[in-house]
């Protein structure tokens, strides 16, 4: 299922939940971060892009950035912005839910790298080449999954 087509709504309804119990709730902040740390060892970091009201807001910021101005914004908001980010970025490696290649399946096209905005920006990291660390379990990664939407074999995937 290609769920990051549903991302935007996914993180619009997510935002306003998240506004809505640090608003409503005296210790909604700390329900939050609660929860997030839950996601985080779930899912890794995927608060940020996909939950947290101010990656909605930075988004609409770099919207009319071009491209590689976006990435580096977007790769130092995730690598830095909060405290939430920080734990989920701890998680990201140890997470149960991962971004998977099969090898079998993958032509090295390199399509992926150029989607990620990790890959982009540090060539230390890749999602294809051997010996390179993946991004997918970076400090920084967002689990964006736009490297599983360009993978024309399908040899990336979110799993367990």
């Amino acid at each position: 299922m290609n769920l990051s087509k549903y991302r935007r709504p996914i993180q619009f309804a997510f935002s306003g939940l998240v506004f809505y119990v640090i608003s409503v709730f005296s210790n909604g902040l700390a329900i939050v971060f609660g929860v997030s740390i839950v996601l985080g060892a779930v899912f890794g970091k995927m608060f940020c892009k996909w939950m947290c009201p101010m990656g909605l807001f930075m988004e609409f910021m770099t919207r009319n950035m071009n491209e590689d101005q976006s990435k580096a914004h977007m790769y130092n908001y995730y690598k830095l912005g909060c405290p939430i980010s920080w734990v989920q970025g701890f998680l990201n490696k140890y997470s149960l839910f991962k971004i998977k290649r099969n090898e079998a399946t993958c032509t090295s096209c390199g399509l992926c790298d150029k989607a990620c905005y990790i890959s982009s920006l540090n060539t230390s990291t890749s999602l294809y080449k051997k010996n390179k660390e993946t991004p997918a379990e970076a400090f920084s990664c967002s689990k964006c999954l736009k490297c599983i939407d360009v993978c024309p074999k399908n040899s990336l995937e979110l799993k367990m």
